[in-house]
């Protein structure tokens, strides 16, 4: 009997690796860029979850850019815009609190083919009450209408979202990831389902492989189809960050589990440490159903989705427990003991192995 080919990313049509060399051409050139005289100089390499910059008299500019991707496929399949505006600012703002600031405001980019009004209607609500959620502005943005660029999968429907936000922060108090050292503990903030991220994977596994439609339940997601269960809006995070701040409990990491899965947690400017994962939560029943589905490998679904887990905060041993107790309180979102931080040469993530292949053993990713 034949065994499914697995799906990966790069088969389903996203070559992580093509992208990275990509961004490493642009980021030859757009790295060298400075304003006149040297002022409003990058606090912090490019690569972190977003670029800070020196604005004199003791503060810094935070800005962070990001889009709904191809999730807004599910929306146009599903008929429902709901959580599309909340995706794009949470995947703005939890960027800019993993830097240690305060989100502001974003504005945002919307191209569009030829959608009907109520579209519009929607998009404008969900970019509303993900606005109100995390305490930011929307001043402006910019609408484009690209009948020859943008296609959707009903003609006149195509559209696309992305958003910039900025937050304010104190040079002092940038968060980069310095400082991890062998003992600091990782804490799991849990995630609300798939986020905004690996998107074409799962129109690959779900509607292709499978051939289901937005409408389709399972038993495994209770009442939810399995176009409600992926719309789900990405969780915001940024008023648990401000609790942190104000009880000064911010860690001495803060990382966004987005594209790229776990391997975001080699983003840290810390070296010579191994992230060891070795408390996972158990693995909620969508992930588990698109890595069976899709006979997905281990190691493609740590590397592409965030497997339950929206955040991971480091934090020293004798602050872990009055962190985790602050997140409780705050009440929004369940936090769980993650691993540890040890000793290593260079900078590595140990991760379990779990569904497929898994029989205990872990593997390593290396930077």
């Amino acid at each position: 009997m034949n065994q499914p080919k697995s799906a990966t990313y790069s088969q389903s049509g996203v070559d992580l690796a093509k992208a990275d060399s990509f961004l490493g051409a642009m980021l030859g050139w757009i790295g060298k860029t400075e304003s006149p005289g040297g002022r409003h100089r990058s606090l912090i390499p490019n690569g972190y979850y977003a670029s800070v910059l020196d604005l004199g008299m003791e503060q810094a500019l935070a800005l962070a850019t990001d889009g709904v991707g191809s999730k807004i496929l599910v929306a146009e399949m599903a008929g429902d815009y709901s959580g599309v505006g909340i995706d794009c600012i949470a995947m703005n703002v939890n960027d800019l609190i993993c830097v240690g600031a305060d989100p502001v405001a974003m504005v945002d980019y919307l191209a569009i083919q030829d959608p009907p009004v109520e579209v519009g209607e929607q998009l404008g609500r969900s970019l509303y009450e993900g606005a109100k959620e995390a305490g930011i502005s929307i001043p402006g943005g910019e609408l484009a209408q690209l009948p020859e660029m943008i296609r959707g999968l009903r003609d006149g429907e195509g559209i696309d979202l992305a958003g910039a936000a900025f937050g304010l922060v104190r040079p002092e108090a940038i968060s980069e990831g310095k400082g991890l050292v062998d003992g600091d503990v990782l804490l799991g903030v849990a995630s609300n389902g798939v986020h905004s991220n690996g998107f074409t994977l799962v129109r690959n596994v779900v509607f292709d492989r499978q051939g289901m439609k937005p409408t389709d339940k399972l038993p495994e997601l209770g009442d939810r189809t399995i176009g409600e269960e992926l719309l789900r809006p990405t969780a915001l995070y940024v008023s648990m960050a401000r609790v942190l701040h104000e009880e000064s409990l911010f860690p001495k990491a803060l990382l966004h589990i987005t594209g790229g899965g776990f391997l975001n947690l080699l983003r840290v400017a810390s070296d010579n440490i191994q992230f060891v994962i070795e408390t996972p939560p158990d693995l909620p029943p969508i992930f588990r159903l698109l890595q069976e589905w899709g006979s997905v490998s281990d190691e493609e679904m740590h590397r592409v989705f965030n497997l339950g887990v929206g955040m991971v905060l480091a934090v020293a041993p004798d602050r872990a427990a009055a962190t985790q107790q602050a997140i409780e309180e705050h009440g929004k979102h369940q936090v769980f003991p993650l691993g540890k931080i040890t000793a290593a040469e260079g900078k590595s993530v140990l991760l379990p192995t779990r569904g497929l292949v898994g029989r205990g053993e872990t593997f390593e990713q290396a930077t």
